[in-house]
């Protein structure tokens, strides 16, 4: 149910951002000044870019009452104070971390900055996923292989996906690299749907992420990593051939990672990661 509590607008550093009451945020000084703020997060982060002595940063807050969080500051506390242990798992492919702990009235995650937006800014901005399917196969397939790469990376540590979506991919066309920028909801094996319907975007959720107890298993992961070479190159609704843009090697692989049925996909990161490669192998021209 929508709160239905007054929303106000607050200022930063001449940048305005919007919450439910205006939150402590004196302990942010220390890290420069504020360039850009995120207020709009379901997760109940609250999110500044912030340039200062320590270079550029992204910080992201929990314990601020923010406008589109459906729990308690509280809960988002706990969630980020949670996740950081994952954020140790270094791979190019991930945010880089670089301190976390008590701020505020809550707790803070610093973040090395990166100029590279999201694949999908917001639920119906397609702008950056337009761009990505105009450059050659070549390097979006670099950007592609970072993100499985990480994800059998993650799995071979006993970490499933949970809540992965195109909003979460940080598209730099400078380097041709592809960062995923949160792993908050990240679970460790055994990790079971203690939900229903499990956070995130449907586009990228597999049939046991809407099942009260199922289990959560690696081949869930390849579902969202299937799912999201359809956003590269392909109609992730219909998911057809004839709607695929990408070289013809990789359909079969993509189509398997998202079948319905558990057994009817890659049983594991690695093994989907190994047929994508085998595939890209055969590709004629990536030019």
């Amino acid at each position: 149910m929508e709160r239905q509590d007054e929303i106000g607008t607050f200022a930063i550093d001449g940048v305005a951002y919007q919450a439910r009451r205006e939150p402590d945020l004196a302990w942010l000084r220390a890290y420069g000044r504020v360039f850009c703020a995120l207020d709009r997060q379901p997760s109940g982060n609250l999110c500044f870019g912030v340039e200062g002595p320590f270079g550029k940063l992204f910080v992201k807050y929990a314990g601020a009452d923010t406008v589109n969080y459906r729990g308690q500051p509280a809960d988002a506390v706990r969630i980020l104070r949670a996740a950081m242990p994952l954020y140790a798992l270094e791979h190019p492919a991930l945010t880089r971390l670089l301190a976390h702990g008590p701020a505020g009235e809550g707790y803070a995650a610093i973040f090395a900055w990166r100029d590279a937006p999201a694949l999908r800014p917001s639920p119906r901005d397609l702008s950056i996923r337009a761009l990505v399917r105009r450059l050659p196969p070549g390097r979006s397939l670099k950007m592609l292989d970072m993100v499985f790469d990480l994800h059998a990376y993650l799995a071979s540590e006993g970490v499933i996906a949970v809540d992965f979506w195109d909003g979460n991919v940080l598209i730099d066309f400078v380097r041709d690299e592809a960062v995923v920028c949160d792993i908050d909801l990240y679970r460790r094996k055994p990790a079971v749907n203690d939900r229903g319907r499990m956070w995130g975007s449907g586009r990228f959720m597999a049939p046991e992420e809407y099942v009260k107890g199922a289990a959560l298993e690696e081949c869930t992961t390849v579902y969202s990593m299937g799912a999201l070479a359809f956003e590269f190159f392909g109609d992730n609704e219909d998911r057809s051939e004839k709607s695929w843009l990408g070289p013809a090697p990789l359909y079969p692989v993509a189509r398997k990672a998202v079948q319905e049925e558990k057994t009817a996909r890659y049983p594991s990161l690695r093994a989907f990661l190994e047929a994508w490669r085998e595939a890209v192998g055969r590709c004629r021209s990536l030019e």
